[in-house]
């Protein structure tokens, strides 16, 4: 839906007559008089409040709301809006960090707690020409409350799926390093999923160690260092193989 921009000369002439010439309005009235879509983002339109830049809202979320030029808002109202904005900038900033690649519950969690607890301080040149940093203000409350409601979204439209992510880790390491199901493992139960998951698509994958270990070792075997089989061993047991699958594979490919 594209919504029409409007500014403060195409309010009506009855709405203007409810205000002041100066179009501030009553003292201590809050009077929507801009609605401007973005040059660098399009799809987010910028509100003013008196002639100040106040918040912004997204397409959709804009069309849900009963915005409009002229329209007079409380303060609570306005707190709102903007507390509404805040949602809509985190939550476009999860899908941005999803469609990076698939992540486990525990590194969105972490991620939209290091962006709502712990956001980088704004920044500005001063008079001297000197950068300076001012740390932001936090109310913890309310970024628990949008952090669990981003949660709440991503959960209800499947992006945050743990057994998702966990084949596609599995089936990612094991296409392309050949990994073993114990590094694996360590490596799913350090992202958060649950051992009952981990267990299951593992089991599902069927991963052949031997084979795994045959691979890795015809490759490693180019390089001068990993000539020397007491090397090759040790790395290959810090990679998670059990030593006797080791010693057998080593054993067959020199027989070969």
């Amino acid at each position: 839906m594209k919504l029409k921009v409007v500014s403060q000369n195409e309010v009506s002439d009855h709405s203007k007559s409810r205000f002041s010439k100066d179009g501030a309005g009553n003292l201590g009235q809050l009077k929507i008089t801009k609605i401007s879509q973005q040059i660098k983002k399009s799809d987010r339109y910028s509100i003013y409040i008196n002639d100040k830049y106040s918040f912004s809202l997204n397409e959709y979320q804009l069309s849900s709301t009963n915005i409009s030029i002229g329209k007079i808002v409380t303060k609570t109202e306005l707190e709102n809006f903007a507390t509404e904005s805040q949602f809509g900038k985190i939550y476009e900033r999860a899908l941005g960090y999803i469609m990076m690649r698939p992540h486990s519950s525990k590194e969105i969690h972490d991620y939209l707690v290091r962006i709502l607890f712990y956001p980088r301080p704004k920044s500005y040149v001063d008079k001297s020409g000197q950068r300076q940093y001012i740390k932001q203000a936090i109310d913890k409350v309310q970024a628990q409350q949008i952090l669990d409601r981003v949660v709440a979204r991503l959960s209800e439209k499947g992006y945050i799926n743990d057994e998702v992510f966990a084949n596609a880790w599995v089936a990612s390491r094991t296409s392309n390093k050949k990994s073993s199901t114990r590094k694996m493992r360590q490596e799913l139960l350090v992202k958060g999923v649950s051992d009952q998951i981990i267990a299951t698509v593992l089991q599902k994958n069927d991963i052949n160690e031997r084979d795994n270990i045959k691979y890795i070792i015809s490759k490693k075997w180019r390089q001068q260092k990993y000539q020397d089989d007491t090397k090759l061993k040790q790395y290959l047991l810090r990679q998670g193989f059990s030593y006797d699958d080791i010693k057998d594979t080593l054993n067959s490919m020199d027989s070969e």
